[in-house]
């Protein structure tokens, strides 16, 4: 937010406070937090706590799911006996254990396979929106680049429509390396939609808004009668105000964030202002070609998720 005064840059704060919370109050809540160290360490905190809410079991199922998962583990290692019991399981339960196991801060065969199965997996087989927000976290914080380029391809492959809002949140808050993280994953699905979500977060900010103020003052307290109760006196309390009350109207409030944001998605020969009507126009325009290369772009994915699957 730049060149804007400082009642500006308040408002804008709490117009820009106001839409992230719609966000989250909004969208399915889903990945266990969990933090990848260093760099990487990123401040995700929509992402992680969705996934904290659907992911944490009670202490009854917690032991429960730590045997499932020991069934996919050893499904994985070769485990004839084990890959039959795991296939046993509803496909909802498999879909939340692959993703908590892609959100587990290790090492394993086990886990690089289920980030890789979770890619695989089509929106509409994940209703609860599990399978995307563990791709959305491997493909963003993960330390691994081989992991994060296959949570981004799983990304691009699936065409989730979901998935625009869930990254451009992780832009808005996150730190450089994650935040570029989240770009790449943008700009690899290239969608309308990308597009879009980018707009309908800029404009909320963009603008002239209602006049408004704020008061900054002390509440002072004093005795100003007593009541009469038998023998007894009761003091009746009352307060007053002092303080000064400041009145203003933003005329302009410049969403930087998401200006430099759709420049880094777009092709490299779009320039445009700062501007969201003018980008809106321009996605009307060329929405046809776009829908086309991402469509392109999603076969290209599957081609390559398959043929990493015959390696």
């Amino acid at each position: 937010m730049g060149g804007v005064s400082w009642y500006a840059g308040l408002q804008g704060g709490l117009v820009k406070g106001q839409h992230n919370m719609r966000l989250r109050n909004s969208m399915i809540c889903a990945i266990a937090s969990f933090c990848c160290g260093g760099a990487f360490a990123a401040e995700l905190s929509a992402v992680d706590s969705e996934l904290e809410v659907r992911l944490k079991p009670d202490a009854a199922l917690k032991a429960r799911r730590k045997e499932q998962l020991d069934l996919y583990r050893n499904s994985v290692a070769g485990d004839a006996e084990a890959a039959r019991a795991w296939e046993a399981l509803k496909p909802a339960v498999r879909t939340s254990l692959l993703a908590e196991l892609a959100a587990a801060k290790e090492e394993s065969a086990a886990r690089t396979h289920a980030i890789r199965e979770l890619a695989k997996l089509s929106p509409s087989d994940d209703p609860e929106s599990l399978a995307l927000l563990a791709l959305v976290r491997v493909a963003v914080a993960e330390g691994d680049g081989s992991l994060r380029t296959v949570a981004r391809t799983g990304l691009v492959a699936r065409d989730d429509a979901r998935a625009p809002a869930w990254l451009l949140d992780v832009v808005e808050r996150s730190a450089e390396l994650v935040r570029a993280n989240a770009i790449a994953a943008l700009k690899a699905i290239g969608s309308p939609r990308v597009y879009e979500v980018i707009i309908e977060h800029w404009k909320e900010i963009w603008g002239a808004s209602p006049r408004d103020h704020c008061f900054f003052g002390t509440m002072r307290s004093y005795v100003a009668d007593y009541e009469i109760s038998g023998d007894a006196y009761s003091p009746v309390v009352r307060n007053f105000f002092t303080g000064v009350v400041l009145d203003g109207k933003v005329l302009r409030v410049e969403g930087d964030i998401y200006f430099i944001t759709i420049r880094e998605v777009a092709p490299e020969d779009v320039k445009l202002p700062n501007d969201p009507a003018a980008w809106e126009k321009w996605l009307q325009q060329e929405r046809d070609k776009l829908a086309r290369v991402a469509e392109a772009k999603k076969r290209a994915a599957v081609e390559a998720l398959s043929a990493a699957d015959k390696q």
